[in-house]
Order: C-alpha cells, then sequence, then structure tokens
C-alpha cells in the first residue's frame, strides 16, 4: 500500500506544472488568440493590395444603327464598332497614404493579439491562484473536522455524559456537519474551477505545482512606470495613429484621380481611327473638404480615447495597489497576532477538555481558529489575484 501511495505521489509530483508553464503552452495554442494571429496574416495582403490600381473598364460600342436596315454596317461613315479601354490613375501620394493607413491597421491588430495574450496569462493566473485557494480551504476544513471528531470522542469515552456534556456534544457534532457542507460546497465549486482553467489552458490539468504566498507590495511607482508596456494602451494608439492616416488620405481626394480613355473604332469601307481621352471628376459641391473635416474630427476623438485610456489605466493601479497594501497588512495583523493568541486558547481548551472541561468552548475556539485560518487563505489568494491585475495593467503575460 505505502508503495501504491508513494509511486501515485511521484506521478503527480511529474505532472504538476507550474502556473507559467500553463500560461506559456496557452499562449502558443489557444483558439482565440489562433483567430487573430489569421487576421494579422491577411494585413500584408491587404498592403499589396492597396497599392493597386482600380480595376480599369472596358466597352464595346455599335453606332448609328439603322431601324429600317439594322444589320447593315456600311450604309454610311458614321455607322462604326469600337471598343473603348479607360483606367484611373491614383493622385500622388495616394498609393503611399492607403499603405500607410493599412500598416497602422495591421498595427491595431497586433497590439490586440498582445492585449488578448495578456488577458488570458491573467484568467489563467486568477483561476489557478482560486483553485489552490479552495484546495487549502479544503484541506483545512478536513484537518479541523479531525482535530474536532477526536476531541467529541475523547470527551465521550473519559466524561460521565449528564444533560449538560450531552447538549455540548450535540452542539459539536452540529459544528462538524457545518463544516461538511462547507467542504461539499467548496468542492463543487472547485470543480467548476478546473473545468474553466481546463478551457484556458485547452488540457486538463491535475496538479498545479505553485504555492500560495504574500510578499511585501512593490512600489506604487512601478506600476505606474509600467503604463507605456500596456498593449490596450498601444491599440488606442494605433487606432489615433489609423485616423490620422485616414485624415491624410481624405486630404488627399480633394484632388481628383485623372483618368485615360483610349478608344479603337472600326468602320466597314472606311479607314479605322483611335481616339484618347483625358479627364478627371470635378470637386465642385465640397464633399471632399466635409469628408476631410469629418476625419480631422475622428482623430482627434481617437487621440482624446487614448489619452482617457491612459488615465482610466493609472486609476486602476492605484485602485489595486490600494487593495493590495490593505491585504498585506491585514495578513500580517492574522499571521502575528490573532492567530499565534488563537492558538494559545485552543492548546489550553485541549487540555481543559481532557480533565472533562467545557466542550462547547472548545467548539467555539476551534471555529474561530477555523475562520481566521481561512480568512488568511483568502487574504494571500486575493493579493495574488490583485498582483496578477496589476500584472495585467503593465502588459505582463
Amino acid at each position: 500500500m505505502r508503495i501504491l501511495l508513494l509511486t501515485l505521489t511521484t506521478v503527480l509530483i511529474l505532472h504538476a506544472q507550474n502556473i507559467q508553464q500553463l500560461i506559456e503552452q496557452s499562449l502558443n495554442k489557444h483558439p482565440s488568440l489562433e483567430s487573430i494571429k489569421y487576421k494579422l496574416s491577411t494585413m500584408d495582403d491587404k498592403i499589396t493590395l492597396s497599392q493597386n490600381f482600380s480595376n480599369p473598364d472596358i466597352s464595346f460600342t455599335m453606332s448609328d444603327i439603322q431601324f429600317g436596315d439594322p444589320l447593315s454596317r456600311d450604309l454610311e461613315p458614321m455607322q462604326f464598332q469600337a471598343v473603348n479601354f479607360k483606367q484611373k490613375f491614383p493622385w500622388f501620394g495616394k498609393l503611399d497614404a492607403r499603405k500607410n493607413v493599412v500598416q497602422e491597421e495591421k498595427q491595431v491588430i497586433l497590439h490586440s493579439l498582445e492585449a488578448a495574450q495578456v488577458a488570458l496569462a491573467y484568467n489563467i493566473r486568477t483561476t489557478a491562484y482560486t483553485i489552490k485557494e479552495l484546495e487549502l480551504r479544503i484541506d483545512i476544513i478536513h484537518k479541523y473536522m479531525q482535530l474536532a471528531k477526536q476531541n467529541i470522542k475523547l470527551y465521550t469515552d473519559y466524561i460521565s455524559v449528564d444533560s449538560m456534556s450531552h447538549a455540548d456534544s450535540v452542539v459539536a457534532e452540529l459544528s462538524l456537519y457545518k463544516l461538511e457542507v462547507r467542504a461539499e460546497r467548496y468542492t463543487s465549486i472547485l470543480k467548476s474551477q478546473k473545468e474553466k482553467l481546463r478551457y484556458l489552458v485547452q488540457k486538463k490539468v491535475n496538479k498545479i505545482s505553485d504555492r500560495l504566498t504574500i510578499k511585501k507590495p512593490k512600489s506604487l511607482n512601478f506600476y505606474l512606470a509600467g503604463v507605456r508596456e500596456n498593449p490596450s494602451y498601444h491599440m488606442k494608439l494605433s487606432q489615433a495613429n489609423v485616423a490620422r492616416a485616414n485624415k491624410s488620405l481624405v486630404d488627399l481626394d480633394k484632388h481628383p484621380d485623372p483618368y485615360v480613355q483610349i478608344g479603337y473604332f472600326n468602320r466597314t469601307d472606311f479607314p479605322d481611327y483611335a481616339s484618347v481621352s483625358v479627364g478627371i471628376s470635378l470637386p465642385i459641391y465640397g464633399t471632399e473638404e466635409l469628408n476631410s473635416e469629418i476625419a480631422h474630427k475622428k482623430a482627434l476623438a481617437r487621440q482624446s480615447e487614448s489619452l482617457d485610456y491612459k488615465f482610466l489605466i493609472k486609476s486602476q493601479i492605484r485602485e489595486n495597489y490600494a487593495k493590495l497594501t490593505e491585504a498585506y497588512k491585514i495578513y500580517k495583523i492574522l499571521q502575528n497576532k490573532s492567530l499565534p493568541q488563537l492558538d494559545h486558547m485552543l492548546e489550553l481548551s485541549s487540555s481543559v477538555i481532557e480533565e472533562g472541561g467545557d466542550l462547547f468552548t472548545y467548539t467555539n475556539i476551534l471555529e474561530q481558529k477555523l475562520a481566521l485560518e481561512e480568512e488568511r487563505i483568502a487574504i494571500i489568494a486575493e493579493s495574488m489575484r490583485t498582483v496578477a491585475k496589476l500584472k495585467s495593467l503593465i502588459g505582463v503575460k
């Protein structure tokens, strides 16, 4: 039996993975990222497409069809058949302007991919920390259940059961039932969180090797300085660049694209000939000016959005940093003051039970100790989730 348990433990350890390994694996194959990569791969084709001329027009003309004899094409010199070819040429600089717009759009998609990667890494971290928190909660509840059962049995075996001690025993057993219910609830939540992690990393995860630990927070300035690395912020800046590039392209529309039309004319019994036409559209209704003004306002709006988003990130960093420092202070109180004092009270109460002391008092202290232990676990897990949020705000994958 011991060999079997040792083998199972060894297998679990070998298959255990840390959170960073899970993140790296997911970043390489998650479908949500693959879809963005495909979009990104199309942008090079769009850049090439932006350098193409518009398709030429070709037409066939039959002139001067006589109703009396529609099939005859030699009744007079005005009768001809013609093939016309028309090509529009973009105004100087328009092709480069189109290319610039598409290149900036490519940057938007690139930063959206990075933002999606950061978001995925954040979700994996927070889900993994929640799983570790639930596992610790369940373990500590089972430990306290065993401890309570031992003391109830000790109390029942060695103490004569009068009406008061019997009532204490019943209260203690009811407390155990409550712990069993709580453990079942945690187990149910744990299963759902493991399924969530399975989706995020695209595989079943049996064991996470990371431990829940709490560290002294880094400085606020460290996180604020990392705002410029936030990919969502870069995406906002790229969207502003797209708007400015589009404004430059729209401004060039004030210069109409010239076109050249070449025709070949065929006449029966008369010499063939050719014609050449050159023309442009006339911008006389002010449409181009209005489009330029609209594009200018859109560019200003995008610029304001990027600035507002930068302020939002800094605000979220300050908000989460306040949560982090608060969690660290609470943890220090629990770890250095509350829990040691309850440990001492629990030892005293446990020794008193062996001498026929009050089981109700012991059970009450045990419940308080368990509540503080769970709160300590929750504070550590919440602290790590907050750190994960701060990492995501500064673009850490």
